[in-house]
């Protein structure tokens, strides 16, 4: 069940994309806006970002996406994903005849006769959980939001977007403007997409390694370098 793991924490990643891309990483040192600019971008940050819009994401939609991924990823054969953690090329054919024809959802459910179940279970759960906590990042989101509409519009132009919200129509589309990246035929695309992404992953841990080759290989458990058992106090000293 080693190729299980990686799998898993790619389809999260998939899963989450299209929220993430909404709210991209910051520069690390941001331009300052203009004040007034700001003052106008806000009231347009809130109905573009209203409070919950993360929870609608996670609990209505972001479910379904990941349900919808890991029925495709379980469909898939280990035997493609048997270089997905790189390593030797005689060892990955080795491995791969091994596993002959056996889908990733067939070996899982042979260990586990109730692992789908308590996979969508546990992915809802997950999802849910995250909805509640990334709700308490929301304020700091419509702030940033704010911020990048401050950056790419003049106040004029904000003030042209906001008169739209104000309408009934723009309304609607301000409110759930973010939620597209999490319709049906999104969550269709992203799945489609899975299989090619997994596929790739191989390569993808090559270039890693070739990447980060310069650097030391981490320090193996139970190793002097790695104490197990070592406190926080010791950890930062």
């Amino acid at each position: 069940m080693l190729i299980v793991r990686p799998v898993l924490l790619a389809a999260a990643a998939l899963a989450v994309a299209p929220a993430a891309a909404q709210t991209p990483a910051p520069a690390a040192r941001p331009l300052p806006v203009d004040p007034a600019r700001l003052t106008a971008a806000r009231p347009v940050a809130v109905k573009l970002w209203p409070l919950g819009t993360y929870k609608r994401m996670m609990s209505s939609t972001m479910d379904r996406m990941m349900d919808a991924m890991m029925a495709s990823m379980f469909d898939m054969k280990l035997s493609d994903l048997a270089g997905l953690s790189g390593g030797d090329a005689a060892k990955t054919a080795e491995t791969k005849e091994a596993l002959g024809d056996a889908t990733m959802g067939q070996v899982a459910t042979a260990a586990d006769p109730h692992f789908a179940e308590r996979t969508k279970i546990a992915t809802r759960v997950m999802f849910d959980e995250m909805g509640t906590l990334f709700a308490r990042a929301e304020p700091a989101v419509q702030d940033a939001v704010a911020h990048g509409l401050a950056r790419r519009f003049t106040t004029a132009e904000l003030g042209e977007i906001s008169a739209f919200f104000a309408t009934p129509v723009g309304a609607r589309y301000a409110s759930d403007s973010m939620l597209l990246a999490v319709e049906p035929e999104m969550v269709s695309a992203m799945t489609k997409f899975v299989p090619d992404f997994m596929k790739a992953m191989p390569d993808i841990m090559k270039k890693v390694e070739k990447a980060t080759a310069h650097l030391p290989p981490p320090p193996k458990p139970g190793t002097p370098d790695q104490d197990d058992d070592a406190t926080p106090e010791e950890i930062k000293s």
